[in-house]
């Protein structure tokens, strides 16, 4: 088998971003200027009274729903929704507070969404949000029997103190890295294609995605000052990274162990893609001004892996694997 891309599978990061922008720009009223603007672009900001704010952000769990339904196990599901939102609050400095949902199906099925629902109050109770309402829609003729679509919307709090913009973020700061539990919720697509057939990797995909809030909002309160920026890995993988800052770059010099379905995935597509693709391990980045050591304690002391995997370059879009002899360009 020659070596498959994302796009290959039938997904355009690149296309995806445009239309984000050019979203981004119709969108634009005159109201979004009151707004505050966080490193990442991973929630909305809407400020309240004084140095007070609320974060807000929507997503999904993409094709990994169709393994789910492949395999028929949809227990951990709802935990990756709430991941993918929850984690994305986090990295603008807000702390998640409630999650909604919005589940729609061709006919309900009582044990598909019981199923569903546990996991996302599994995935609530991690993150420390509550279930505060939902949507279940049953529409017959857009769906088939037995398929489903779900999306997640979170809201969380901010303050001044911790919002994260990424406008300190300099060279010579510390890269953290906290690992994934394996191929988390995005590059399905890709995986997918490449592992047709094979029953007992297509299992592992659905190993849930970890919930970092805990953690980071520990950091918050002990350390506030101390994280100049923090990237969800997710669609796109260690490119998330240049979300955080146009003005600087970023060297690996001890990635985290890659997971084994990952590496599977990797004999069939090349070094390259694969980390503009998956989480290659790494399923949160953060940025460290001070206290480096300090951040990878809390998050080991939670039960998470992290370590410090590199330095913030002065290389501004481009981040090198030296190990790996890999350079990847925004």
């Amino acid at each position: 088998m020659d070596p498959l891309t994302y796009a290959d599978a039938g997904v355009n990061i690149e296309r995806a971003e445009s239309f984000v922008t050019r979203l981004k720009k119709q969108a634009n009223r005159p109201g979004h200027k009151q707004m505050w603007n966080a490193a990442g672009g991973y929630a909305s900001i809407y400020p309240l009274a004084g140095d007070t704010a609320v974060a807000v952000t929507t997503d999904g769990v993409g094709t990994k729903l169709l393994v789910a339904e492949e395999l028929e196990e949809h227990g951990t599901i709802g935990i990756d929704l709430v991941a993918m939102v929850a984690n994305d609050l986090i990295c603008v400095g807000a702390t998640p507070t409630m999650f909604l949902d919005y589940f729609a199906v061709g006919t309900l099925q009582d044990k598909l969404a019981d199923a569903i629902i546990s996991g996302i109050i599994e995935g609530c109770d991690q993150a420390g949000m509550i279930l505060a309402g939902g949507e279940t829609a049953e529409m017959p003729g857009v769906y088939e029997p037995g398929k489903y679509d779900l999306a997640g919307f979170a809201v969380g709090n901010v303050t001044k103190k911790t919002l994260i913009t990424g406008d300190r973020i300099a060279p010579g700061q510390k890269v953290i890295g906290v690992a994934s539990s394996g191929i988390h919720s995005n590059g399905l697509s890709l995986a997918r294609k490449v592992l047709k057939g094979n029953r007992a990797a297509m299992s592992k995909l659905l190993k849930p995605t970890l919930i970092y809030v805990k953690p980071v909002v520990e950091l918050f309160n002990s350390l506030p000052s101390s994280i100049t920026g923090m990237a969800h890995i997710t669609g796109g993988g260690w490119r998330n990274m240049f979300r955080l800052s146009d003005k600087v770059g970023f060297q690996i010099d001890s990635p985290l162990p890659i997971p084994d379905i990952l590496a599977e995935i990797g004999k069939f597509v090349k070094p390259d893609e694969m980390y503009r693709t998956f989480n290659m391990g790494m399923g949160l980045v953060i940025i460290a001004e001070t206290h480096a050591e300090k951040i990878v304690e809390t998050f080991t002391l939670a039960g998470f892996n992290a370590q410090v995997v590199g330095v913030v370059t002065d290389k501004a879009k481009t981040l090198t694997v030296p190990s790996l002899k890999l350079t990847i360009h925004d």
